[in-house]
């Protein structure tokens, strides 16, 4: 009876659904607080003196206030009321039972919540129950043990899906020894009532239930959970598409190959305490069935169980109002301290894992949990269900009623291979279906829809930030125990229990003898209670690895920098390494290795742009535990790619060729910050003097003769673990070069290494140098810069000591009244196994080049010997600078063409042939011999004491290592023009030899060669017409160690070019009329570069082009040329005596009058035509007159894009006597520009500057790309370690060698017992095991497995009884005495066993008779012992 005489049905009394007008029938399942009375919740076992009562604290006698809260829990004060246990008898086995009312059903979401106080030491446990009334089933829902402490607990638990009437009772059990306060107060139901009837639903996706008439949402049909009250949502459904284990497993099965046990069915709680659901989820009560994987013995960590679905039949593609095709839900249940993983994969073949669609870690507190996923997939194909066993018993893991809806069965099983395409597969949630195509990602809660190439880019995209929702964030702190989107990287083995890995922690958990291992303090808060994360070396053994990656990252900013703190402790602390992964290859670009003492260090690693990749951090366990690797405050700095924007870029700043604007500060600094190249294309830069990234050589630089020792520049493949950077900072690679001081034996401690720049004139104005250092380590000595004139050496910047392992950019102003040079000064300090390094020198736009530093090597000519522009031979003739290295022999004793790099049979030196600065090893010069590994004896004399060039194989060489020799630059080639050689690669001699032409505008490769012949082979190249090309020999070594591939007779025949060519170098040359070639860019110039002058005929004025013949009003107007508004001063027409132009009327030219202006006025004028973007086929010709005094101002020649910004061309300054210069400038901007050109008055009234006959090649007009296409490989294929080159990606590990560099047969998994994995990736005297990790080579065929899978024991000779004290080679099963131990002479090649641990001191420890002393071995069977800790 509700009232106002409205009744309603007794069922509906307690179901939760409000029925009475206000609520009435529900007044007891409500919240319940007790303070007006006990909402029908009452003490069944009544007068025995031990009982549930609802009281408060004032409301109790005196002598029973220690029996009850100070305070209730919903009013917080003494007045306020709870249900406590009230005792007033000292009887053995009393027991309190509190019910509450009948409920007649509840909802699958159906949760209660309410608050508990258990203090006390004898205050006992209590218990809580669901009874299903007229029925034997008793559920326990909650416990509690024991005291609490003094307070008020929350309690959450979940009720599920009741169908039938049911109650809650609580129980307490006192033996009389009960002393406390046990109470319970504010009771409240959520989400207990089924769904309310409704005459329409509110999408076309809801089931109308028949009889109840309630909506349910699609999701929930054939769930096996009744949602609609009625059952209507579960009739008609596919039996073989459901099941809840209450009879067995339906269709699904147990793995039986690839996993390690099997799930468990089981009814009721599982057998572990405080782990595992105490009831199932179909039912909700201890009568259901449900699996569960078993987490105890005999199961390990990381043992995995695997359940199997049926096959299904490929879902059909989506519509964009249509509902999901295929859907598979199920109910999961992980509690426990252990617990740690629950994946679901979906596979298209019938072995293996397939594609990982949901993973969830560690406890999720004691509920079951709903899971929807929505499948998608091209193919058939079957779910996995994987659960995976933590690291003890607390760790079980349940799921129950597993359903698909809307999936197809086939008749047939899944194939046994991959299908060759795959369609994304995808994981959705239960939120609305969306229209977005299967390349984009769909927004969570908004659903609208970004680009895959968006998501993971540092960028919210979606409105809700949901595409970076499970990435990486930007800054991690750790705090809280969370990795921030870091995930560890998981093995494809079960890792053991105390494995070394990364893992959280604080420092209050640090436990006795960790104190000295890892900080006390986290980094962000400098306290005890801040997280971290560190790597313990208690765990895991010498050599093992552990990595923590990110999520894939889509694309990286061309800024973007990783900073983050380390702390590494401890005598033998190992190695912390940062590394970048892009598919298949990983490449590591920090490290730091050893006792960095007790203190938090900066790390700091540039990345700038890369895509598709994850930055993983490894740490690298040492020799034993004293000494963790901890990281902290992880930040990806300036990471965010730039955006392209509709607004116009702004003064200062550079466009692009992508469109993107970036400040002109950034330009030309080795730093892509475009995207696309154009900020760095050397025609964009061709106004910046100076730039260096040593990738091949010193560029400009020089070593000076006054110092102690030179500076070199870091080859490839060099190992630079604790002496350097990991990687230049060029490319960023462990292939890149830089600049370093090697301060070791022979320098010593105050040795100066001195390197020395271009000589830049006085009239530079606003200049800066930018440039990186790299100075990591304690002792590391001194760096100074200088800037050095004639008259003195003045101090720019001095650094001392360790400046922290990173690339430091440093940035200095530059000026000078006198021509100058910039000088690095490198000091060895006390640790001379550090280097100080350098890399990517840049010069600001505003430093102009006094002249060229370059020294020429033809003889010196006497005053007055030979003509201006002339050069002398050696038997007295001359012959021009553009005759030089042209394949003619101008002199007539060849002097001209000396030191080119001629025809050579290398009798008499390299015949001008030049090696690398920037390799490792450089082509040797040597005789042959039988004994060795290069040919036995040269081509040219067929003997011994004939002489050829070849890669020195060495004990240091190591496999990708390259050695260049090259050419000068030659003039032109005939169009018949080839290069015979003769090539020797033996079966011993390995290796791959190349050529390459090398122009202004491409590197390409011509002839590659890698067969292993017995004897010389001979190769013929055709170069035919080339011009100002360079020809460049590689040789590659294939195999650590190896070498001798050989070159000898080089001879070029037929390459002069003749008088009158057939054919022209290039296809846009201008032909003139008398068949002679010319370089486009000379035609109609002004001045005549054929014979016949015949390229300056017929000549068509590009808009721009100007004689200045004309009267001083109208020259703007008819050359299309217009004075800046915005400068200081203007442009005037002259017709004196200097005039260069020959016409009738008489000739004109444009100057600028500098005796009324001031020092550093400007002026300019532009070209009215905006030519169309282009990068270096855009030629500007003029002629310039600079005559007058010292002090002689500056012309620049500028192109100023759409944002205003100038970009220098070409400048010159100062005296260049009373005559006319040519000049010709390639223009260049990734956007349309016009021209300046500009002229700075200088300190004194004698610097005027002119010009005249200004005009612009046709090309100008015509426009061109403006960014060049990067070495890259489709993602379909692999590129090639150490040479570039692209196979498919199949091919990589499939045991045949595809690329030449054999480096896509690296790092793969051996599939045939006894391989011995590659030894890259491990210091001298470390062998490398399968699993990448390294051990001491002398742990090499000692009968002891060391390695995880045994692989130190493969291939090993009979073990030979060797005397006490000496060591078993493992290669040659010789025995080495003890004496040859450790003395720097290697005796057992190939892994250097004898030479390995030499450097470790060990304390034995119960070994007997076995001893490390003197580092030396005195009995072989016991180093186990000694290297086990």
């Amino acid at each position: 009876y509700c009232g106002e005489n409205v009744c309603v049905d007794g069922v509906k009394v307690c179901d939760f659904s409000l029925d009475c007008p206000s609520g009435e029938d529900e007044s007891k399942s409500a919240l319940c607080d007790f303070e007006s009375d006990s909402c029908g919740w009452y003490e069944v076992v009544q007068g025995d003196g031990f009982e549930w009562a609802r009281g408060s604290a004032n409301g109790v006698d005196i002598e029973y206030l220690d029996q009850t809260p100070p305070q209730d829990h919903s009013t917080n004060t003494s007045a306020g009321h709870f249900m406590f246990i009230f005792k007033r008898s000292s009887r053995l086995s009393q027991q309190a039972l509190l019910r509450s009312p009948t409920f007649q059903q509840a909802s699958s979401d159906c949760v209660m919540t309410f608050w508990h106080y258990n203090s006390g030491h004898s205050v006992g446990a209590a218990e809580m129950h669901l009874v299903i009334e007229d029925s034997d089933s008793i559920t326990i829902l909650w416990q509690t043990l024991y005291n609490q402490g003094n307070q008020w607990h929350p309690v959450t638990v979940q009720i599920g899906r009741q169908t039938r009437p049911f109650h809650i009772s609580v129980a307490k059990l006192s033996l009389a020894v009960y002393e406390g306060v046990s109470a319970l107060d504010d009771f409240m139901f959520h989400n207990c009532s089924l769904p309310k009837a409704a005459e329409v639903c509110p999408t076309p996706n809801h089931l109308h239930c028949i009889r109840s008439k309630a909506c349910v949402d699609y999701f929930q049909i054939c769930d096996l959970i009744d949602d609609c009250g009625d059952g209507t949502d579960e009739e008609n459904c596919s039996p073989e598409l459901m099941c809840d284990f209450e009879e067995d497993l339906c269709s699904w099965t147990q793995e039986q190959e690839e996993d390690m046990f099997d799930w468990t069915l089981i009814q009721g709680p599982t057998p572990t305490f405080n782990t595992g659901p105490w009831k199932d989820h179909t039912r909700a009560s201890v009568d259901g069935h449900f699996l569960f994987i078993e987490s105890s013995e005999p199961q390990k960590f990381k043992d995995t169980a695997v359940l199997i679905s049926r096959p299904f039949l490929q879902t059909p593609r989506l519509g964009p109002e249509s509902k999901p095709s295929c859907v598979f839900r199920f109910h999961y249940h992980m509690f426990g301290q252990h617990v740690f993983r629950l994946a679901v994969y979906m596979r298209t073949r019938n072995s293996g894992r397939g594609n990982l669609l949901w993973v969830r870690y560690g406890d999720q507190g004691n509920f079951w949990h709903r899971k929807t996923l929505q499948i998608n997939s091209a193919h058939h194909f079957q779910i996995l269900v994987e659960g995976t066993v933590g690291d003890d018993f607390s760790g079980d893991i349940a799921i129950d009623d597993l359903s698909f809806l809307g999936c197809q069965t086939p008749l047939s099983e899944l194939p046994s291979k991959e299908p060759s395409t795959f369609a994304p597969i995808t994981t959705m949630s239960t939120a609305p279906p969306h229209s977005c195509p299967s390349d984009q990602f769909v927004c969570s809660t908004t659903r609208e829809c970004v680009s895959l190439s968006q998501v993971c880019n540092f960028t919210p995209d979606c409105s809700d930030s949901s595409d970076e929702e499970h990435c990486v964030k930007e800054y991690c702190d750790f705090e809280g125990d969370t990795l921030c989107g870091w995930y560890l990287s998981v093995p494809a083995t079960p890792v053991p229990p105390h494995a070394f890995r990364w893992q959280t922690g604080q420092g209050e958990s640090i436990h006795q003898g960790e104190q000295n291992h890892r900080p006390a303090n986290d980094h962000t808060l400098g306290s005890s209670e801040g997280w971290y994360i560190f790597a313990d070396s208690s765990n895991g053994e010498y050599g093992h690895t552990t990595d923590l990656l990110t999520a894939p990252i889509k694309i990286t900013g061309p800024q973007c920098t990783l900073v983050f703190w380390y702390h590494m402790s401890g005598f033998t602390v190992g190695t912390l390494q940062v590394f970048i992964k892009s598919r298949a290859v990983t490449h590591e670009v920090w490290s730091q290795n050893g006792n960095q003492g007790n203190r938090w260090r900066r790390g700091e690693v540039f990345i700038g742009i890369h895509r598709n990749i994850q930055v993983g951090l490894r740490a690298k366990r040492g020799i034993s535990y004293m000494g963790d690797i901890v990281v902290d405050d992880v930040a990806f700095v300036d990471c965010a790619p730039p955006i392209t924007s509709d607004l116009p870029c702004g003064n200062n700043k550079f466009i692009c060729a992508n469109g993107h604007c970036i400040s002109e500060d950034n330009l030309c600094d080795f730093i892509d910050h475009c995207g696309d190249g154009s900020d760095e294309n050397h025609y964009i830069c061709r106004g910046f003097s100076g730039r260096c990234n040593f990738e091949f050589d010193l560029c400009s630089w020089r070593q000076t003769q006054d110092d102690d020792f030179d500076w070199l520049i870091k080859p490839g493949n060099m190992h630079t673990h604790g002496t350097g950077p990991s990687t230049d900072h060029t490319l960023r690679k462990p292939s890149g070069h830089y600049l370093y001081l090697d301060g070791s034996f022979p320098q010593t401690t105050g040795h100066t290494a001195r390197i020395l720049g271009p000589l830049f004139h006085h009239c530079s104005k606003d200049g800066k140098m930018v440039f990186y250092v790299h100075m990591s380590g304690d002792g590391i000595g001194t760096l100074n810069v200088y800037m050095s004139t004639n008259s003195n050496h003045s101090l720019l910047l001095s650094l001392t000591g360790n400046q922290g392992n990173y690339w430091s950019r440093q940035e200095l102003p530059i000026s000078s009244t006198d021509n100058f040079r910039i000088m690095f000064e490198g000091k060895v300090g006390s640790n001379t196994r550090v280097h100080i390094c350098l890399d990517d020198i840049t010069f600001s736009s505003g430093c102009i080049l006094s002249s060229r530093f370059e020294t020429d090597s033809t003889p010196r000519l006497l005053p007055g010997s030979c003509p201006p522009d002339s050069l002398q031979c050696t038997n007295g003739n001359c012959f021009k600078r553009e005759q030089k290295c042209d394949f003619t022999d101008d002199c007539g004793d060849g002097t001209d063409e000396l030191d080119c790099g001629t025809s050579c049979s290398f009798e008499h030196g390299h015949c001008g042939w030049k090696s690398s600065l920037a390799n490792t090893f450089s082509w040797a010069h040597g005789v042959g011999s039988i004994h060795m590994i290069r040919p036995p004896h040269d081509h040219t004399l067929k003997n011994e004491s004939g002489h050829f060039v070849y890669l020195a194989a060495t004990p240091v060489g190591l496999k990708g290592d390259k050695a260049h020799m090259r050419s000068s630059v030659w003039k032109e080639s005939s169009a018949i023009c080839k290069l015979t050689f003769w090539y020797y690669i033996s079966e011993k001699a390995t290796g791959i030899i190349r050529l390459f032409i090398k122009t202004e505008n491409e590197l390409r490769e011509v002839w590659t060669e890698r067969q292993m012949q017995s004897e010389w082979r001979r190769a013929e190249v055709s170069l035919k017409s080339l011009r100002n090309f360079i020809l460049i020999f590689e040789a590659v070594r294939t195999q650590d160690v190896s070498g001798g591939a050989a070159l000898d007779d080089l001879q070029f025949i037929d390459c002069a070019p003749p008088v009158h060519p057939g054919s022209c170098p290039a296809v846009t040359d201008f032909v003139c009329n008398n068949g002679d070639c010319i370089e486009y860019h000379l035609e109609c110039d002004g001045k005549a570069d054929c014979s016949d002058e015949s390229d300056e005929i017929d000549c068509m004025n590009v808009p721009g082009a100007c004689n200045f013949d004309m009267p001083s009003d109208l020259w703007q107007e008819t050359c299309q040329l217009s004075q800046d508004p915005l400068d200081d001063f203007d442009w005037e027409i002259g017709y004196d005596d200097i005039w260069f132009t020959l016409s009738d009327g008489g000739g004109g030219y444009l100057y600028v009058n500098s005796g009324a202006q001031r020092e550093g006025d400007v002026a300019r004028f532009i070209s009215q035509l905006e030519f169309p973007a282009s990068v270096g086929i855009c030629h500007l010709r003029f002629w310039f007159h600079m005559y007058g005094s010292r002090h002689m101002g500056t012309l620049k020649v500028y192109t100023v894009g759409l944002s205003g910004t100038p970009l220098l061309m070409w400048a010159t300054c100062g005296n260049r006597g009373d005559s006319w210069h040519y000049a010709n400038v390639i223009l260049s901007n990734a956007s349309p520009f016009r021209v300046i050109i500009q002229a700075e008055v200088g300190a004194d009234q004698w610097t005027d500057i002119a010009v005249d006959d200004i005009s612009f090649t046709r090309l100008c007009l015509v426009g061109g790309p403006v960014t060049t296409v990067p070495q890259t490989c489709h993602k379909e294929h692999f590129q090639c370690l150490y040479l570039f080159e692209c196979i498919p990606l199949s091919w990589h590990c499939d045991g045949e060698e595809d690329c030449l560099d054999s480096s896509d047969e690296e790092m793969c998994a051996s599939v045939v017992p006894g391989t011995i994995p590659p030894q890259t990736g491990c210091e001298t005297g470390e062998y490398r095991c399968m699993n990448s990790s390294c051990i001491p080579a002398l742990l090499l065929c000692d009968t002891v497995l060391d390695c995880p899978d045994g692989e130190d024991e493969y291939g090993c000779r009979k073990i030979q009884i060797c005397d006490d004290g000496e060591l078993v080679c493992e290669a040659t099963a010789d025995c080495v005495s003890y004496q040859s131990r450790c003395d720097n002479i290697v005796d057992c090649p190939p892994f250097n066993s004898d030479e390995s641990s030499c450097y470790v001191t060990l304390s034995p420890r119960n070994v007997g008779d076995c001893v490390f002393a003197s580092l030396l071995i005195y009995s072989s069977g016991c180093i186990r012992k000694l290297w086990k800790f």
